[in-house]
C-alpha cells in the first residue's frame, strides 16, 4: 500500500522562484543540486517527478538525459517516487519512508524489567553515541568522508530544538532509545509529521519487546499531537536486501510505504561505476 503524492501548490511556487521546476511534454519535475553533508558527494536530487515521467522507459530516459545535462558536476541521480513505484536497473532504492497507520499500540506491561521514560539532559552523551552509530550504519564505512562529519551530523540532531527522546531501560539500565523530531515537514506535500529519526535496542534478547514499547511511545506521542508518525529505512549502508527485509517487516506491523528515494549513477558514467 502506498500513499499518492499530492504536491503542495506552495512548493511548486517555491520551485518556480528557485528555477528548479522544469517540464517534459507538459509533465512537471523539480530538481536541484545536493551536497551530502557526510560523504560530500555532489548529486542531482529530483524532489518531485510527475508519475507520467516514471511510467515508461522512454520518458524516464529523457528525464535522466535532461538531469545529466543540467547537472554536469553530479556523480549520481536521486529521485523521489511514490512507494509503489518500481524503477528499472540501474536505479536502486536508497531510502524508504514509512508511515505508521496501525492503531495506537497500548503500552506493553512491564516484562524483562523494561520501562520507557522521557530522556533527560543527563542522557545526552549516550544518545549522541547512538545517533552517530545510526548515521554511520546508514552510510556504511566505505562511504564516510570523515568521522568528524558523522559526529557533527549526530550533534545537529541532538541539539535540534524539536528533538524528543524516549529512553528504554532494563532493570534501571539504559538499553535503547527512540528519538523523534516533532516539527518535521514534507515540503513537497506540505504534510507536518513526527519524524522517528532513530530507534535502537542494545540487548538482543529484548529487541522485539523493546522495539514494541518504543514504537508504542512514539505512536502515542504523535497521536496526542494529531500528526502522523514517519520513519525511514536506509538501504545504502546495509547488506544485500537487508533494507528490503526491514521494510517488509514494518509493513507487516502497522506501517505503510509512503515514498522512496531511488539512486543511480549519472547515465554517462555507468560504465565507470
Amino acid at each position: 500500500m502506498s500513499t499518492p503524492t499530492t504536491v503542495s501548490p506552495a512548493y511548486l511556487a517555491w520551485a518556480d522562484e528557485q528555477r528548479m521546476r522544469a517540464e517534459i511534454a507538459h509533465h512537471v519535475y523539480v530538481a536541484g543540486a545536493q551536497t551530502d553533508p557526510v560523504t560530500q558527494e555532489q548529486a542531482c536530487l529530483v524532489e518531485y517527478a510527475a508519475p507520467e515521467l516514471l511510467a515508461t522507459p522512454t520518458a524516464l530516459a529523457e528525464l535522466e538525459r535532461q538531469l545529466a545535462a543540467a547537472h554536469p558536476g553530479a556523480t549520481a541521480l536521486l529521485l523521489r517516487a511514490p512507494g509503489d513505484t518500481q524503477l528499472p536497473a540501474p536505479w536502486r532504492p536508497s531510502v524508504s519512508y514509512v508511515r505508521y497507520t496501525g492503531a495506537v499500540p497500548q503500552a506493553p506491561s512491564p516484562s524483562d524489567g523494561l520501562a520507557i521514560a522521557p530522556a533527560g539532559p543527563e542522557h545526552d552523551a549516550l544518545i549522541l553515541g547512538w545517533l552517530a552509530r545510526a548515521i554511520a550504519d546508514g552510510y556504511g564505512p566505505e562511504n564516510i568522508a570523515a568521522a568528524e562529519l558523522i559526529d557533527a551530523a549526530a550533534k545537529d540532531v541532538l541539539d535540534a530544538p524539536d528533538r524528543v527522546s524516549f529512553l528504554l531501560t532494563r532493570d534501571g539500565r539504559p538499553v535503547g532509545h527512540a528519538s523523534v523530531l516533532t516539527e518535521a515537514q514534507d515540503e513537497v506535500t506540505g504534510t507536518e509529521f513526527i519524524d522517528l529519526f532513530d530507534l535502537l535496542v542494545e540487548e538482543s534478547d529484548v529487541v522485539r519487546a523493546g522495539t514494541t514499547a518504543l514504537v508504542a511511545a512514539c505512536a502515542a506521542f504523535a497521536a496526542e499531537r494529531e500528526r502522523p508518525l514517519f520513519g525511514n529505512v536506509v538501504h545504502d549502508g546495509t547488506g544485500p536486501d537487508s533494507g528490503a527485509r526491514v521494510v517488509a517487516s514494518l509493513l507487516a506491523r502497522g506501517w505503510c510505504l509512503d515514498h522512496r528515494f531511488w539512486r543511480r549513477p549519472r547515465p554517462d558514467e555507468e560504465t565507470s561505476v
